[in-house]
């Protein structure tokens, strides 16, 4: 079908629609979706649900979009809450809500200011966070940067350059400190260049390795150089030679 001739789907109200390929997916009241969807631009300030995959060009979500099925879009924005039940692959996502994937995410970049969880891996070109996440598998990019705000976890987080630091202490943080533990927990972290503050790893492994404030690692090694805070446990650390 060519696109200028796409029919566009606008739900006010309670409304159930078919799949199909559209033009815009506009969503300002309670929608149900059932089939496949294809469209240029979806657009969810209600609610939605969409009973099979959905591939878009462009999203924004501001209300709440279940989707039962896997997700593609080029770039997609969410200020609400977006769940997928299945894989998820973007060129960029913007996260300022809540995303969760039961699978895996994959895309080329990742600006985290909200929560993403995903049950599998999460491999992009760049990953930003200044929020929280999730990862059940590993967390793989080129440039990896978290500004940590609450506690994050992942499996394994591997990259080229790796930057884990402590979100500063705004009044709201202060106020909500005795409820939150800003924190990253993971098993192995493996990169060429390596800093991290307030991480709980079993093994920290890469080239030159800076372990900054309030750290607990059991396990660091380097080929390069290494630096650790008085502040932080490191059980041991070992030189190793260059493959």
């Amino acid at each position: 079908m060519n696109q200028d001739n796409r029919p566009d789907l606008v739900i006010h109200g309670t409304v159930n629609a078919a799949g199909g390929v559209y033009g815009e997916v506009a969503v300002h009241g309670f929608g149900k979706i059932k089939g496949n969807v294809e469209c240029l631009d979806l657009h969810c300030a209600g609610h939605v649900n969409v009973d099979g995959d959905v591939h878009a060009s462009r999203g924004k979500i501001e209300g709440n979009a279940n989707i039962r099925g896997a997700a593609h879009f080029e770039n997609m924005e969410v200020y609400g809450q977006l769940d997928v039940n299945g894989d998820m692959a973007f060129t960029q996502l913007r996260v300022d809500g809540s995303v969760k994937v039961h699978g895996s995410v994959s895309g080329e970049e990742i600006l985290l200011n909200g929560f993403l969880k995903a049950t599998g891996d999460c491999e992009a070109e760049v990953f930003k966070a200044k929020g929280a996440f999730t990862i059940g598998g590993l967390l793989n990019a080129g440039h990896v940067s978290i500004h940590l705000h609450g506690s994050s976890e992942a499996r394994e987080i591997g990259g080229e350059h790796i930057e884990v630091r402590k979100a500063g202490i705004s009044t709201l943080n202060k106020l909500m400190k005795q409820f939150f533990n800003n924190t990253l927990s993971v098993d192995t972290v493996e990169g060429d260049e390596i800093y991290l503050e307030y991480t709980r790893a079993k093994i920290v492994r890469g080239t030159n390795i800076e372990i900054g404030p309030g750290c607990e690692i059991d396990l660091v090694e380097y080929s390069g150089e290494f630096r650790q805070d008085s502040s932080s446990r490191v059980k041991e650390h070992t030189k190793r030679g260059k493959a």
